[in-house]
C-alpha cells in the first residue's frame, strides 16, 4: 500500500499539468463547501450571540402571557395571578440538578413600572429584588463600595446597589456610595457601584461589539428580602439561568421552563425564555436549508470532478498497457493491478481535496475581513470534505481500476 501511494505522488509530479486540471473539479467543489460552511456557521454563531445577549451564559425564564411573547408578565401593572407568586423550591432544586445548568437563582425584576431618582435627577431602567447569588451568576463586579450582607438580607434593609450606568446618570461625576436613592415611595441608601465584567479578547470590530456586547442598561438592585418596600409580597418572580455551554442554552432553557410551568394551575400563562427557543429555531431551519442548498451546488463541482478523475485514469490504464501486461506476466494477480490503480485514483482525489480545504479556508477568512462577518472553521466539517473526496476517488476510480485488472496479459504486451 505504502509503495502504491509513492507510486501515485510520483505520477501527480511527473504530470503536473494532467493532474492539477483533473483536480480542479474536486479542488473547486471542496473549497466551495468549506467556504459555504465556514461563513454559515460564523453567521449562525453571531446570531445565536446577538439573540442570547452577552458572553455571561445566561438567560431569564420569566412567565409570560401565552398570546404575548415579547413582555413578561409584570404584576403592579396587570394584578397578581392566585398561585403564582415566588418559585417553589423543590422546583428550584429540580433545575440546578440539570446537568449543564451552573446556577439558576430566582429574582423579582420590574423594568417599565418603576424609576429612580436623587435631589432632581430621575432615571428609568430595571430595578432587580436579587439573592447573594446574583452578582456572580450575571459577572457584575464591585467598583466602589460593597455588596449586600447577611445583615441586610435579615434585616430587610433599605440598602440598594447600583450599575456603573445608573450611578453615573444620577450621581455624574460624584461618589454615589453613602447617597440616599429615592425608589419607588422609600429612600435607600447606595452601598455600592458594580459593573459587568466582560471578555472583549473576541472584540476585532464594531459588529463584534454591538453583537456580543451591546449597550449597558441602567439598573440597580435591592435584597430579594427588602423586595415588599418595591413591588409586593405578591410579585412573580423571574429564574435566571447560567450555563456551562452556550450551545445548551435552549435545549436547558426549555428543560427548566418544563419544570416550573408543571406547578402551574392555569392554561392561560407559562414560563418561558421568550421567543428565544422559536427564534432559535427559525434560524436553524433557515441556515439549515441554507447549507443543504449550497453545498448541494457545491457537490456538482465534485461530481465533475469525479467524472474527470474517471476519464484520467482510463487514460491512464490505456497508456501503461504494456506495464500492467508486464506485470501480469510476472505474476501479480488481479487484485494487486485493481488496488494499484484505485489507490492512484484516491490520492489524486486526496491530494485535491485537501489543497481545496485549504483554499476554502483562505476565501471564507478574506470575505470574513473584507465583509467584516464572523467566520467559523468546522474541523468536523474538514474531516468529512476529505473523506468524501477520498470516496469520490474510490467511486470514480473503480472502472478503470477494473478494467486494468482484467486486461489479458498476452494482449496487453502486445498493445503498441
Amino acid at each position: 500500500m505504502i509503495e502504491n501511494i509513492r507510486l501515485s505522488l510520483k505520477g501527480i509530479v511527473s504530470h503536473k499539468m494532467r493532474s492539477a486540471l483533473t483536480m480542479l473539479g474536486i479542488i473547486i467543489g471542496i473549497a466551495s463547501i468549506i467556504m459555504i460552511v465556514s461563513i454559515i456557521q460564523g453567521t449562525t454563531g453571531g446570531l445565536k450571540d446577538s439573540m442570547i445577549g452577552d458572553d455571561t451564559n445566561t438567560v431569564t425564564i420569566s412567565l409570560y402571557d401565552k398570546n404575548d411573547r415579547y413582555s413578561p408578565y409584570d404584576a403592579s401593572l396587570s394584578g397578581t395571578i392566585p398561585g403564582i407568586t415566588t418559585i417553589p423550591e423543590s422546583s428550584l432544586q429540580d433545575i440546578n440538578d440539570l446537568e449543564g445548568v451552573k446556577k439558576a437563582i430566582p429574582v423579582y425584576y420590574k423594568q417599565y413600572s418603576m424609576n429612580y431618582s436623587y435631589n432632581e435627577v430621575t432615571e428609568d431602567g430595571g430595578v432587580y429584588g436579587v439573592g447573594e447569588d446574583f452578582f456572580d451568576v450575571e459577572n457584575l463586579v464591585l467598583t466602589t463600595g460593597r455588596l449586600f450582607t447577611e445583615k441586610d438580607y435579615e434585616d430587610r434593609n433599605n440598602v440598594i446597589i447600583l450599575s456603573s450606568e445608573a450611578a453615573g446618570s444620577l450621581f455624574s461625576n460624584e461618589d454615589a456610595v453613602g447617597k440616599t436613592v429615592k425608589l419607588g415611595n422609600d429612600m435607600f441608601v447606595v452601598v455600592g457601584v458594580v459593573t459587568k465584567l466582560r471578555d472583549y479578547s473576541n472584540i476585532n470590530s464594531m459588529n463584534d461589539y454591538f453583537t456580543k456586547i451591546g449597550f449597558n442598561s441602567s439598573e440597580v438592585y435591592v435584597p430579594m428580602t427588602s423586595w415588599n418596600l418595591v413591588g409586593g409580597y405578591d410579585d412573580i418572580q423571574s429564574l435566571i439561568l447560567k450555563f456551562e455551554n452556550v450551545d445548551d442554552i435552549v435545549t436547558l432553557s426549555t428543560k427548566a421552563a418544563s419544570i416550573l410551568n408543571s406547578g402551574l394551575m392555569t392554561d392561560k400563562y407559562e414560563y418561558t425564555n421568550g421567543s428565544l427557543s422559536e427564534q432559535s429555531e427559525y434560524l436553524e431551519n433557515v441556515t439549515g436549508a441554507a447549507s443543504i442548498l449550497l453545498i448541494g451546488i457545491a457537490s456538482i463541482s465534485l461530481l465533475v470532478g469525479g467524472i474527470g478523475v474517471m476519464n484520467i485514469m482510463l487514460v491512464s490504464v490505456t497508456e501503461r498497457t504494456r506495464e500492467i501486461g508486464l506485470k501480469k506476466a510476472l505474476g501479480a494477480k488481479r487484485k494487486v493491478i485493481l488496488l494499484q490503480f484505485l489507490t492512484e485514483s484516491v490520492v489524486l482525489t486526496s491530494v485535491g481535496g485537501v489543497i481545496g480545504v485549504l483554499i476554502g479556508i483562505g476565501l471564507a477568512y478574506l470575505i470574513g475581513m473584507f465583509l467584516d462577518m464572523q467566520i467559523a472553521i468546522s474541523v468536523p466539517a474538514i474531516a468529512v470534505s476529505v473523506g468524501f473526496s477520498m470516496f469520490v476517488g474510490i467511486v470514480f476510480g473503480l472502472v478503470p481500476s477494473i478494467k486494468a485488472s482484467k486486461l489479458d496479459p498476452i494482449d496487453a504486451l502486445r498493445y503498441e
